[in-house]
């Protein structure tokens, strides 16, 4: 099984190279391991066999942080959707240190050799198909419109000075589908070309140019996945490097530049035969997963998902506590303004414009509607409700308290940014 190598770089690597070259592996390995050995943990029946490596860099991290980078908070572990948390740049810290670290050693203990083709071949398929599993998975997730599906009822009322910088970003992406899809087919393609090794250099261009774009815009509105969009980049970049020369050579400097020589895993033909078998396994597995749970997500919280009956925005016109008509002052805490129901969770607006965000079940057969705090399930506000002419009515109790609350529903498409819609031609700009 011995491998041919025509790599663009020479036979004799110079001491720089091997040096960036040794620190890049470790980095990457650190960072991509155990991919794509996880895998396996999908057996039915079979344990978790990296817990102890999960749970050896977990305790490593917490050691780091309070005893080498003195953080005196509490570091958590627990998953909160952040991929910049403090254990996160711990994290970082550790690889850095530890391929700086490795690097030296390697260097020492590795001065005569001239070159590492053989592992730079097997290193960059394993990053390759990383970026493949990475792309794929975002990718589809945007071209079924799950990562952003669609604009939320509170979105449309929400003063626009009290969103967040993410929020205003995730609220772009959410408006048009088509761009949304756009970016998807983007990550889609960009794991497409990185499949086939006479197309990686152009794939890998794809995902620096979408990754990178992540980045900034990760870096420009305050979303926590700096860290990581930041490494699916430099991945990117990575699998260029080994052409750096000729894309210099034809892009910048007008020289002519031959064609690349694929080198070859195997010479034996049957070798090849199982390899390009696995291959085709491999991708037919990543198409059908995440095309099959893309489809099911669509179900279960994207735009297919099933609404609330009630589904909509409720402007207050009355408020009865107890018999009593609350008046609608800008200060008052207890009256609401505005019921949003949506479809992950739904909102009460009070009249000091202040957002409670609850839990909704309702049941249209016994025209039954209940909010439940998200801290606490035992409180809960039970109404009952009715439809007269253009009014919703509900009706119950919260802590003691009998309530009557008239409103008229508000619908989506009243919002001009839902009914402008889309214009070839505009005689002037429509920016308002």
């Amino acid at each position: 099984m011995a491998v041919k190598q025509t790599l663009n770089t020479s036979g004799h690597w110079k001491l720089p190279t091997k040096i960036i070259f040794r620190f890049f592996f470790v980095y990457l390995f650190l960072n991509i391991f155990p991919f794509p050995f996880y895998y396996i943990n999908l057996i039915p029946g079979l344990p978790n066999i990296f817990y102890f490596y999960y749970d050896g860099l977990e305790q490593l991290c917490l050691w780091t942080g309070r005893n080498i980078l003195n953080i005196t908070y509490e570091i958590s572990l627990d998953p909160t959707g952040s991929g910049d948390t403090t254990a996160d740049y711990v994290y970082l810290f550790i690889y850095l240190c530890i391929s700086v670290i490795a690097t030296i050693i390697w260097s020492f203990i590795d001065l005569k050799r001239s070159n590492y083709n053989k592992l730079l071949l097997y290193t960059t398929t394993i990053v390759r198909y990383y970026l493949i599993t990475i792309m794929f998975s975002y990718g589809f997730s945007k071209a079924f419109t799950l990562q952003f599906s669609e604009l939320r009822n509170v979105d449309l009322i929400k003063p626009f000075g009290n969103q967040s910088p993410m929020g205003l970003m995730w609220n772009f992406m959410e408006y048009s589908d088509t761009y949304t899809r756009f970016s998807g087919y983007a990550e889609i393609l960009a794991g497409v070309f990185l499949i086939f090794r006479k197309t990686t250099l152009l794939g890998a261009f794809m995902v620096v140019g979408v990754m990178f774009n992540i980045f900034m815009m990760n870096m420009s509105y305050d979303i926590p996945v700096k860290l990581y969009s930041g490494l699916l980049t430099v991945m990117g970049l990575f699998l260029i490097a080994p052409d750096i020369k000729n894309v210099l050579n034809f892009f910048f400097l007008n020289k002519t530049v031959e064609p690349k020589k694929i080198p070859k895993y195997f010479q034996k033909k049957k070798w090849k035969i199982v390899m390009l078998s696995i291959k085709i396994l491999v991708i037919g597995y990543l198409f059908y997963t995440n095309i099959e749970e893309s489809f099911e997500g669509e179900k279960l919280w994207g735009k297919k998902a099933p609404k609330s009956a009630l589904f909509g925005i409720f402007e207050v016109k009355e408020f009865i506590n107890n018999n009593d008509t609350i008046p609608p002052l800008t200060t008052d805490t207890i009256r609401w303004k505005r019921l949003i129901v949506d479809k992950r969770f739904s909102n009460i607006q009070l009249m000091n414009e202040k957002f409670i965000r609850l839990k909704e079940e309702t049941d249209s057969t016994s025209q039954t509607f209940n909010l439940i705090s998200y801290t606490d399930s035992t409180d809960i506000r039970s109404f009952s409700y009715k439809i007269e002419d253009s009014l919703y009515i509900f009706e119950g109790t919260y802590k003691c308290d009998n309530l009557k609350i008239i409103t008229t529903k508000k619908e989506r498409d009243e919002f001009l940014l839902i009914n402008r819609g889309f214009h070839w031609i505009n005689e002037t700009p429509y920016n308002r």
